[in-house]
């Protein structure tokens, strides 16, 4: 941890001794003539010196003594003036509005009566998290949050604000979906009337149908019908996950993938007991039993008896608690090597025709969008898949689920409580109330957040590049996008020179790590392509908005939106592509397309600005830059070579040097507790080395542009706040 120090003393003691003073040559006889005399007579001297003094008058000797003692305050604040010259002067105090904002903030967030060498965090952030309780809605706050919270005020400005005649189309379509969310009134009156009708009209089966399923037939038809219609528009693909998106052994091209069956509670470790401990078991039965109860009255909402309801929940968990036990675990999922087989599509159709599931006909079905050309699915074709047993495990489950009666139902159940769950934050309030106490449970979030707030993040996803370009006219102009490209561009040097340092990597696998760094694309701030009303047109053009039908306008956009998905399949990648929207406060780093991405959204204060100190640009997103860089070469990253495949590129001896050192990570993480227990530093590991990786990079990147630019405005210290500007950085990091 960087130790703080207070200023070193100003005063220059070295000199006192210098041969400067001292007599050219000791055996001067005419210097000794002049000084001996001076000496033998000091004692007379003063003897004179104290006569004439007592001879003055009353007055006279106070006035001397006044004019001393101005004489001593003129020298101590000649002093000081001297000592703020060099350390405050004008030309080293940035006095900006930014400055004077960014340093109100630091402070007023600090506990400075905290030695910063024993609770960093405290010192730096402990009145800050006094000040600001976690907002309505919430699971947790942090500069970050607060950051986004002020970007949704923004968005919420320009839909609620704009003059509906003078804008584009797409425009118009954004803010008449974002309407037709804030009217709670419409939404509350139709109930559950626009979910019975898409029931009906897009999976041909009525939710009495659901409810009155004879518990003792086998329902395999009715599981091929469900997931066979209209799956190019909404996805019910919960056993067979079909996504799409690059090769990673391919990554110019995009291909079908299979993930892992969709889980209730998403992860895999809510079901299964892996700690031993009492509190960790507790813990994982309480978040089942809220699931039970949770999800029996979101049952009984829709009609079901509740002691039926109850019933079917046991059989839900049951059914999800098998899948979760042959699904793959975090640690192997950390492992991209580990988890791409290409599998013939012969042998998946093989493990599901027992129960009259033709897989051929289902991915025609799934990817017939393109009319004039339409695919054809047979036994040549390939999807990746995670794992084989995977797949083998989960066939052997659901087929014997749908073949045995008494089970066959628990498999439709899974389907459409599924279905319903995803659905649910499109309808009345009280589906949206139910669910919370498994998003407490979960998350901690003990309440709804505010409509509005809800309904601008929702906007965003469905329309983001659209209101991308308002968004940016507003905070984001193309000095700040040079400013953030210097950043990187320092931050990238660094990076490569300080790859020149490292012993423990051979040359070969150093110069592969260069070649990645090198070609390392960097996205700022927005896609150019969201001026471009013709692209623009292409992604959200064909689906006009509803207005005040936030149900069926919410359809439309996953429609859009999963069509836009398939029609990616056997195309290459579009590299202009970007998976964030302008406004949003986060950044990233693609492993397939060797890419870091920084939204406008996360180039804002207090992360950046282009008139702060550089202590505060890189302390705050020069960290988070560096973050994103090193994500390239971390536990996961490292598996990818410089054009974003899959390729082992790392020698035998570095490999072994890598793993060596990830360990002191892991095992330095697995001592932190939260919730009274042990977090697991494997799991973590990826983001760990991009956190420590990246503040170091930050900070040596930040440390050679401060010696370039030792007597330059950007090397600047805030008012108000007495710290030197490497203080600063860490300051403006841990803030």
């Amino acid at each position: 941890m960087h130790r703080y120090r207070h200023f070193d003393d100003v005063i220059d003691s070295s000199n006192i001794d210098s041969p400067a003073i001292l007599p050219d040559n000791e055996n001067d006889e005419a210097f000794q003539v002049e000084f001996n005399p001076h000496h033998n007579n000091y004692s007379s001297n003063f003897d004179k010196f104290k006569y004439c003094f007592s001879q003055r008058t009353r007055l006279e000797r106070f006035l001397i003594y006044l004019v001393f003692i101005l004489l001593f305050v003129l020298f101590l604040i000649t002093l000081i003036s001297l000592y703020h010259t060099k350390y405050y002067s004008p030309n080293t105090l940035c006095l900006t509005s930014s400055c004077i904002q960014i340093s109100d903030r630091l402070s007023s967030g600090m506990n400075q009566s905290i030695d910063p060498c024993e609770d960093f965090h405290e010192f730096v952030c402990g009145n800050w998290m006094k000040k600001n309780i976690i907002p309505k809605g919430h699971s947790s706050w942090s500069t970050m949050k607060e950051l986004l919270q002020k970007n949704k005020i923004i968005l919420k400005n320009i839909l609620e604000q704009t003059s509906i005649t003078s804008i584009s189309n797409l425009e118009q379509e954004a803010i008449k979906y974002y309407q037709s969310c804030m009217n709670i009134s419409e939404i509350e009156r139709l109930n559950i009337e626009p979910l019975e009708n898409f029931f009906k009209n897009d999976l041909n089966f009525t939710i009495k149908q659901w409810i009155d399923l004879d518990k003792n037939q086998t329902w395999q038809q009715l599981f091929v019908n469900l997931i066979n219609m209209h799956p190019n528009k909404h996805d019910m693909s919960y056993i067979l996950p079909v996504k799409v998106y690059p090769d990673e052994k391919n990554s110019t091209w995009n291909n079908i993938h299979i993930d892992q069956p969709h889980l209730g509670l998403d992860s895999r470790d809510y079901y299964i007991d892996l700690k031993t401990d009492q509190k960790s078991i507790e813990r994982n039965q309480k978040i089942r039993e809220t699931y039970k109860k949770v999800g029996s009255d979101i049952l009984q909402l829709l009609g079901f008896d509740k002691n039926d309801s109850i019933r079917r929940m046991n059989d839900i968990i049951q059914f999800e608690t098998e899948l979760a036990i042959v699904s793959l675990p975090m640690e192997i999922l950390q492992k991209p090597d580990a988890t791409y087989y290409l599998m013939p599509l012969k042998q998946l159709h093989e493990q599901y025709q027992s129960i009259g599931f033709d897989i051929y006909s289902y991915f025609n079905n799934v990817f017939n969008i393109n009319i004039t050309n339409p695919i054809k699915f047979n036994e040549n074709n390939q999807i990746i898949i995670l794992s084989f047993d995977l797949m083998s495990n989960v066939s052997k489950i659901v087929t014997n689920y749908l073949s045995t009666p008494n089970k066959s139902y628990i498999v439709i159940d899974h389907l459409l409580l599924s279905l319903v769950v995803e659905l649910i934050p499109y309808l009345p309030s009280i589906f949206k109330q139910t669910l919370l106490p498994l998003k407490t449970v979960l998350l901690g979030r003990d309440s709804l957040p505010d409509r509005w707030e809800y309904c601008v993040q929702e906007t965003d996803d469905s329309y983001g590049y659209v209101l991308g370009v308002l968004y940016i006219n507003t905070v984001f102009g193309e000095t700040d996008r040079k400013e953030a490209n210097n950043l990187i561009k320092n931050i990238r040097e660094i990076f490569d020179e300080n790859l020149d340092k490292l012993q423990w990597i051979d040359e070969s696998s150093k110069n592969e790590a260069k070649i990645k760094l090198k070609k390392i694309y960097e996205k700022i701030g927005y896609p150019d392509f969201i001026r471009n009303q013709t692209i623009l047109n292409e992604r959200y053009g064909g689906y006009p908005m509803i207005e005040n039908d936030y149900f069926n306008n919410e359809i439309k956009i996953i429609s859009r939106d999963r069509r836009r998905t398939l029609l990616k399949y056997q195309q290459k990648v579009d590299r202009t592509d970007w998976q964030m929207t302008p406004p949003t406060v986060n950044a990233y780093y693609n492993p397939t397309n060797n890419e870091i991405v920084f939204p406008a959204g996360i180039l804002q204060s207090p992360l950046f600005h282009k008139d702060y100190p550089i202590s505060i640009n890189y302390g705050a997103i020069g960290s988070i830059i560096g973050h994103e860089i090193t994500h390239g070469f971390d536990n996961q990253g490292r598996q990818f070579d410089a054009d974003g495949n899959i390729h082992s590129w790392w020698s035998k001896s570095s490999l072994e040097n890598f793993e060596e050192k990830t360990k002191c990570f892991v095992k330095q993480y697995s001592t932190f507790t939260f919730d009274g227990h042990n977090e697991n530093g494997q799991r973590t590991l990826d983001e760990n080395i991009a956190d420590n990786g990246g503040l170091k990079i930050a900070y040596l990147a930040y440390d050679k542009i401060k010696q370039r630019n030792l007597k330059t405005d950007n090397n600047l210290q805030l008012p108000g706040l007495n710290y030197n500007s490497d203080q600063l950085f860490f300051i403006a990091s841990a803030h």
